[in-house]
């Protein structure tokens, strides 16, 4: 595991690009009807893109706590 050092603001814009990105999977999934395999793969990323975007937001509410 690596461990990087950022500050809140960092991390707040770190947030509003994976929300960003999160919805753009979206709609690429929605438009990505018929290549499955291609689907699959963005369905797998959209789910990497949420948990990554969970851990964000869990070190943003611990940084705000302290």
């Amino acid at each position: 595991m690596i461990n990087l050092d950022v500050s809140k603001e960092e991390l707040s814009l770190i947030e509003m690009l994976l929300v960003k990105e999160e919805a753009q999977t979206r709609i690429e999934i929605h438009h990505a009807r018929r290549s499955f395999d291609y689907r699959d793969y963005l369905k797998t990323r959209e789910k990497e893109i949420h948990d990554l975007l969970e851990r964000v937001r869990k070190s943003l509410s611990e940084a705000s706590a302290s």
